[in-house]
């Protein structure tokens, strides 16, 4: 055996007894126990988290309801008159900003605010899920809708013989 290997043996060795300290246990520890487990939620925790939960669907269901209201007064001023198709863009325009705001919103304070409002990921999960097939189907049926009447307002050719 080599002077060299019996020296970095002592050399790792000391660094070992410098890391783990006199009892052997880790030094970064200190001696202290693993902290405790939080503590279970009181009841007024839970009303709050259920306040807030309620909250944000409110606030979901809100902007649809502006949503749908907007759109609903696009299609009736789609269906009055050829200027009223101008102004029912805008209104399908606003319909879809309310829609994607508040779909978009209710997204991001659930996944910044799951914590605070007790909610398992899995069920955070599936009000996430809940939120955007509110908008598509949204999407959906404003676009058949407008596809219908435009197949019904455009008249159809006579065939040529």
């Amino acid at each position: 055996m080599s002077w060299w290997g019996g020296a970095g043996r002592a050399a790792a060795a000391l660094a070992l007894r410098r890391l783990r300290g006199a009892a052997g246990r880790p030094r970064y520890s200190l001696g202290r126990a693993p902290p405790p487990p939080p503590p279970s939620a009181s009841d007024l925790e839970r009303a709050d988290a259920w306040l807030l939960r309620k909250a944000l669907e409110g606030g979901l269901l809100s902007w649809f309801r502006n949503g749908l209201l907007a759109t609903g007064v696009g299609i009736i001023s789609y269906v009055q008159s050829d200027t009223g198709r101008d102004a029912a863009y805008g209104f399908f325009i606003l319909g879809g900003l309310c829609v994607s705001y508040g779909a978009g919103s209710y997204l991001v304070n659930l996944v910044l605010l799951r914590r605070p409002m007790m909610l398992p990921a899995p069920t955070a999960a599936a009000n996430a899920a809940a939120a955007v097939l509110l908008a598509l189907l949204w999407l959906c049926a404003l676009s058949l809708y407008v596809g219908r009447l435009e197949v019904e307002i455009v008249p159809e050719e006579p065939p040529e013989k």
